[in-house]
Parts: C-alpha cells; sequence; structure tokens
C-alpha cells in the first residue's frame, strides 16, 4: 500500500509549495494535484494526508477516503473561528490533526477540535539564498525596495497598508518604492480591494505566474519586507523574507509575531469577519500611524534594516524544510 497526499487546490500557491515541499522531503508520499471533487479512489492506502485551508472542503474529503484508508491526517490552517458542519466535525473524530502555528491550535481547541500536534511550514534555505536578485535590480535602480507578497483578498490587508503608505514620508519619495507581488484582480467584487497605482505603488501583474526562482529574487532584490495581513494560519512569505535576510514588518498578533516580532505595527481592534459564509477570519485592524512611523524608519534607517536582516536569517535557520517536515511523520 501506498501513502497519499491530497491538497483541494493546485493552484493555491501557497500549499501548491507546502505540497511540493513535504514530497521533497518525504519522498515516499504520492500527491493527487488539484481540485478532486469527483475523484473516486482506485486502491487502498496505507494513510491519506490532506493539506489545505479551506477546513469545511478539506476534511469533506475524508468520507471519499473513508474505507480505503486506515489512518487520516489532516495538516492544515485556519485564519479565524473554523467553519465547519456538523457532519465534518465528525470527521475529526477520526483523523489526526496537526496544524503550523500556535495561532491555529488555540482556535481550533477554542471550537472544541482535538489538535494533535504543531510542525511549522518550512522554507527552502539554500534555493532562497542562492536565488539571483539581478534581474530585479536593474528594474528597480538604485531605488529603496519595500516588498509585499500575497493573494488579493480582504485579510490581506492591502487597503490598510495603502492608507498607512500614503501618511509616510518614504510614500513621498522618488527614491522608494512600495511593491506589491499580487493580482491585479480582487477574489471579491469589491471596488475597495482595487490598489491604486500611483505615487511609487508599483502592482505586478499576477502573482500565480512567477516561479520560485524569480519569487525568490526578488525577496533578496527588496530593502524590507512589508506582511501586511490582518490575519494569517502561518504565513510563509514571512519565512522567505527572513531566509533572504530581509527585516519583515508585521502586524503585533498571531501567527505572524510569533514568527519574528522585532518589529510590529500595534493592533487598533479585532473582529470576526465571516468571507461568503465559507471562512471567518479574525482581523487585527492596524493604527495606521504607528504602521506609517515604522516603515519610514526601516526605509531610512540602513543600520537598522541590517541587524534585523541578520537576525532574521539565523532564525529562520531553523525553518529549512529538512528540518520541520520529518517531523510530520510521528503522526503519518
Amino acid at each position: 500500500m501506498t501513502s497519499l497526499m491530497q491538497t483541494y487546490f493546485a493552484i493555491r500557491l501557497s500549499f501548491t509549495f507546502v505540497a511540493e515541499d513535504i514530497m521533497n522531503v518525504l519522498n515516499d508520499i504520492e500527491w493527487e494535484k488539484g481540485d478532486y471533487n469527483f475523484h473516486i479512489p482506485t486502491r487502498p492506502y496505507e494513510r491519506v494526508f490532506y493539506i489545505g485551508s479551506f477546513m469545511n472542503q478539506d476534511i469533506a474529503r475524508f468520507y471519499r477516503y473513508i474505507w480505503w484508508s486506515d489512518r487520516h491526517i489532516y495538516y492544515g490552517v485556519t485564519e479565524g473561528p473554523p467553519v465547519l458542519s456538523p457532519f465534518n466535525m465528525g470527521a475529526l473524530q477520526y483523523m489526526k490533526v496537526v496544524v503550523p502555528s500556535e495561532y491555529v491550535r488555540s482556535e481550533l481547541q477554542n471550537a472544541g477540535i482535538r489538535v494533535d500536534g504543531v510542525v511549522p511550514h518550512g522554507v527552502r534555505l539554500d534555493e532562497i539564498r542562492s536565488a539571483d536578485p539581478g534581474p530585479w535590480r536593474r528594474i528597480f535602480g538604485e531605488k529603496t525596495v519595500v516588498l509585499y507578497v500575497a493573494h488579493r483578498n480582504i485579510r490581506k490587508g492591502f487597503k490598510e497598508l495603502v492608507k498607512a503608505w500614503k501618511r509616510t514620508r518614504a510614500s513621498r519619495d522618488p527614491d522608494v518604492l512600495l511593491v506589491l507581488h499580487t493580482s491585479r484582480t480582487p477574489n471579491v467584487n469589491d471596488s475597495g480591494y482595487i490598489i491604486p497605482e500611483e505615487g511609487n505603488i508599483v502592482v505586478t501583474d499576477n502573482i500565480l505566474k512567477l516561479d520560485r526562482s524569480s519569487l525568490y529574487g526578488l525577496y533578496r532584490a527588496c530593502d524590507v519586507y512589508v506582511h501586511g495581513a490582518l490575519a494569517e494560519g502561518f504565513g510563509i512569505p514571512i519565512l522567505e523574507a527572513m531566509a533572504a535576510g530581509k527585516p519583515v514588518l508585521v502586524i503585533d498578533a498571531p501567527p505572524m509575531n510569533e514568527l519574528t516580532n522585532d518589529m510590529t505595527v500595534k493592533v487598533e481592534k479585532e473582529f470576526i469577519y465571516n468571507d461568503r459564509g465559507v471562512v471567518t477570519y479574525r482581523l487585527r485592524i492596524p493604527d495606521l500611524m504607528d504602521y506609517a512611523e515604522k516603515l519610514d524608519q526601516l526605509v531610512y534607517d540602513a543600520h537598522l534594516r541590517e541587524e534585523l536582516g541578520a537576525r532574521n536569517a539565523e532564525k529562520a535557520e531553523d525553518y529549512d524544510i529538512a528540518k520541520v517536515y520529518p517531523r510530520l511523520r510521528r503522526f503519518l
């Protein structure tokens, strides 16, 4: 018998990367890529390993494999109190649940879901550190670059970041760029998510078009990484930027500050947001003045950037995929 890894979306950038990295370390697992809503198993498996972030859809796949495997493991996240049907809450009783952050453990346990362990996501340290920043630096020239990498969604905080940016001295400086590596079209029909390309704000064409090598080169080419997410289950780009030796600015809330807490933005308020009845997000809204001050501090203090970047690079050593993903074996 073999072990099977099931992912819900092949195009979900972060979880596609996670699945590839797990396969790279645990090479005795098959991977079914894509949305297999109607897939019917054709043979038994020693274990089925589900990975994702849309918990209700992820866990629903359990019922397709219930008679085809004796062991079921879920490795995934939630960005707020989980939305689960009673049917899928029942499925969790027959699965081991592993999560990547203490924050996710807390959210699930508060919802009455047993968590069997915490194994953080990993990054490819060697590939990140050897990536070529040259093509990007030729585009940016000598400008100081502040970078954010994320899909367009309310929880990613683009609107709040742009509001804070407009309050900065850096926003009026022709020698500074705010580069938002995302998709031009938001995944909800709301004009509030449209990012104005004005002044020194640059929006990339499509986050899904960049391969890992180019993405890692982009991290290395920036001077400051700001992860503006208002809610996360983990925050892989934070680690990728840390591995590239960059200073990182995050909202002062878990799980973002579980990874780095050297430079954080005060939270002004917090609330639960229900996204189309599918998922909920625990959104932390930043203090915009504090946000702007921290951005300016990082842009104009090269010594601070160097100090924080070196510290982050050292912290990232603990998250190399070769160190973290073997820890999943005890649950498999």
